[in-house]
């Protein structure tokens, strides 16, 4: 349990860091269970600084006989303004489940954003992934798709 104590430790410390960017986006990302849901958790908090073109969302869920990480990390390649206030974004990322079973890949989320009004941040994206290493051991391609919907509040 102690080893889980310090994962958890070292994302809240990354989530944490680097308070100097003008604002930040915080909210939560749903995944969509028909399209595949986030990677070990259904839930994952989502963080986003203004000035940077990186995104991160984090799940966590401890439980008597249960530990479950989740953890998305992309890089928006391409994000651009499509018409009125909706923008569509495009990048590579990494993921990993851990718990039970572990899993590591990259994938690539493309979305579409909206800012109906300034400080709120509406999201969809649909990432296809390649896992690396899946629950069934070692498997390469072992190809799949992420889904989720979800909202930033910018401070």
């Amino acid at each position: 349990m102690k080893k889980h104590m310090k994962i958890m430790a070292i994302v809240l410390a990354f989530l944490g860091i680097s308070t100097t960017a003008y604002s930040w986006g915080v909210g939560a990302s749903f995944g969509i269970q028909p399209l595949g849901g986030n990677p070990g958790q259904n839930v994952l908090l989502s963080v986003k600084p203004d000035q940077v073109p990186f995104l991160l969302g984090a799940g966590v869920r401890i439980a008597e006989d249960e530990f479950s990480l989740g953890l998305t990390a992309d890089w928006w390649a391409l994000n651009e303004h499509l018409v009125s206030f909706l923008n569509i974004y495009v990048g590579p990322g990494l993921y990993t489940a851990i718990g039970n079973e572990f899993e590591l890949g990259g994938r690539v989320p493309v979305g579409l954003n909206a800012f109906p009004v300034d400080f709120l941040e509406l999201f969809f994206e649909v990432a296809p992934t390649l896992a690396l290493v899946s629950p069934g051991g070692i498997t390469f391609p072992d190809f799949g798709l992420q889904g989720a919907i979800g909202f930033r509040f910018w401070f």
